[in-house]
């Protein structure tokens, strides 16, 4: 279609890899998140405000996403050998 080629299938290394680093980014957004809204106003003019509760969930609905991610992971199957 449209000169386009088709997309080679993907084996289950690469699939691994692009559910860890879709949950990499997941987890360094959600610190950077935290990190800017939560931990450094401490450091400047201190307490804690309720506005700053969205930050928190959206930090936690991230954790979540990046967890969902690392779940799609298919097991491996250990042998004999790899148990001694």
């Amino acid at each position: 279609m449209l000169g386009i080629p088709e997309k080679p299938p993907q084996n289950d290394t690469q699939v691994t890899e692009r559910l860890k680093l879709a949950a990499s980014a997941c987890q360094n957004l959600a610190l950077t998140l935290v990190g800017l809204s939560l931990i450094s106003p401490f450091f400047a003019a201190g307490g804690w405000s309720w506005r700053k509760l969205p930050a928190v969930m959206v930090a936690a609905i991230l954790e979540r996403a990046a967890f969902e991610f690392l779940s799609y992971i298919p097991a491996k199957e250990t042998s004999k050998g790899d148990k001694q």
